[in-house]
């Protein structure tokens, strides 16, 4: 159940990260509209035409429509929408696939449905209104994730994270087909390719896609708040970008005439390995500082810093191991406070805090470092001594001393106190930690008792005295 709880916790969101995403969202679809609707009012508005750059009709209508219908989708898919927009936002996706359906089926067995040119007549090109077979297949997969984009059981909810990837895979390999001049990767030919601009809109609408899948999904470990999440956020941009900019870099490097073709491509390969290696290395280290404050986390009190219950039986075992290998005494004490009930009763929980600390503080700053100091239970200290009876006595002995002092000091509205309990293993003895430790625990509790009836012949010493004066 609690391995459960913990999976749990960590797969849960960061809700401020989601929250900003959610924003980034929206702008990033807006911006696709943007270029889109101005593209697409320049096909039904010849006039419109000539304020535009050259190239501008390279995306043509149905593409500009497609992806402007596929980002207002996304948007209306998102979370707390009426249902007459969430039908909406599935209506549009519906349409965005009939148009990509539409110029495959041309590209792929020559079959003219004529929805190419229904906005815009387009009769300057050979091939009127057709989009490139890359466009095609991004659009197709664009309509059918923003139809499914809230998808979370199996088997549709992986089938829309694969898709999700095809988005990313789509838009990467048109953007290498213009990093590095080639044409086959853009588009068939000069009119029938994916312009710049569309590549813009590809890249915005991608984004919405994988925040939109963050919400559930494979794509929600980028917004998690576990470890995994974490380093997937720092190593993501990386490993998108840093491959295009060493391959532009050592293409560049060939094209000033630095070096030949071939030593670029062996620099490129060795320092996309090298940078690889190196992201690998500070995501193991980033995994074992948050691994090692996890376990710091599970085995430390967190009200005193020293070891908790779990840690000291652990740390106690070892040490016990050692202890028999190396045919050496252990000695265990088990300390229960007196008073600390009193203490949050009279005078609140932060003085029987304050108590708890400075009887861990006296145990720490009497043992040495090699000792283990633990707090076991509510009230309730342990300590395991490297050192036979005798030597273990003698710190027991300090321990005292240094209670008295600071009981002396008079700084403190409580006074430490506590009852102590101590056994040691023999080195030709076989005894269990957990054996030890119940010795030094009955010990203890022996002494317990003792001051108890010691408490309790005082007050019955004190009553026989005073009694007679009010009788």
């Amino acid at each position: 159940m609690k391995t459960h709880q913990l999976h749990k916790a960590s797969s849960e969101p960061n809700l401020k990260l989601v929250a900003i995403l959610m924003r980034l969202e929206v702008l990033a679809a807006l911006a696709a509209v943007i270029v889109t609707a101005v593209v697409l009012l320049a096909w039904l508005i010849p006039a419109l035409a000539s304020l535009l750059p050259s190239g501008w009709n390279v995306m043509k209508a149905n593409t500009a429509l497609a992806l402007m219908l596929g980002a207002t989708s996304l948007v209306l898919s998102q979370p707390r929408r009426s249902r007459i927009q969430q039908q909406t936002s599935m209506a549009l996706a519906a349409v965005v696939m009939l148009i990509a359906l539409s110029a495959l089926a041309r590209h792929l067995v020559g079959w003219n449905i004529g929805l190419e040119a229904l906005l815009a007549p387009d009769t300057g090109s050979a091939r009127p209104g057709l989009m490139s077979i890359q466009s095609a297949a991004y659009l197709l997969a664009l309509g059918f994730v923003a139809l499914q984009i809230t998808a979370r059981t199996k088997p549709l909810s992986p089938f829309v994270d694969a898709l999700t990837m095809g988005l990313i895979m789509f838009t990467l390999i048109v953007l290498s087909g213009y990093c590095f001049d080639a044409a086959r990767l853009v588009g068939q030919s000069l009119e029938t390719r994916a312009s710049p601009h569309t590549l813009l809109c590809m890249g915005l609408l991608t984004c919405v896609a994988i925040g939109r899948r963050s919400e559930s999904g494979y794509f929600s470990v980028l917004v998690g708040i576990g470890i995994g999440s974490q380093i997937a956020r720092v190593i993501f941009p990386f490993a998108l970008v840093l491959p295009f900019l060493l391959v532009l870099g050592g293409q560049y490097a060939n094209w000033m005439g630095w070096v030949e073709m071939a030593y670029a491509s062996a620099m490129t390969a060795a320092g996309t390995s090298f940078i690889f290696f190196l992201l690998l290395i500070v995501a193991a280290q980033r995994i074992n500082d948050l691994e090692r404050e996890l376990r710091d986390m599970s085995l430390s009190d967190a009200l005193t810093g020293v070891a908790n219950r779990r840690g000291f039986e652990l740390l106690g075992s070892q040490s016990m191991r050692e202890a028999q290998r190396n045919k050496t005494p252990l000695t265990v004490m088990f300390a229960d406070l007196d008073g600390l009930k009193q203490t949050n009763d009279a005078l609140g929980h932060d003085a029987g805090s304050e108590f708890i600390i400075d009887v861990a503080r006296l145990l720490v700053e009497t043992f040495r470092g090699a000792d283990i100091v633990a707090r076991v239970g509510g009230d309730e200290f342990a300590v395991v001594i490297h050192a036979d009876e005798a030597a273990a006595n003698r710190a027991i002995h300090r321990l005292a001393e240094r209670t008295k002092a600071r009981n002396a000091q008079g700084d403190r509205p409580y006074e430490i106190s506590f009852s102590l309990g101590a056994a040691t293993s023999s080195a030709d003895r076989k005894e269990s930690f957990s054996s030890l430790l119940k010795r030094a625990d009955e010990v203890m509790y022996e002494q317990k008792k003792k001051k108890k009836k010691l408490r309790e012949r005082e007050i019955y010493t004190l009553r026989d005295v005073t009694m007679p004066q009010g009788s």
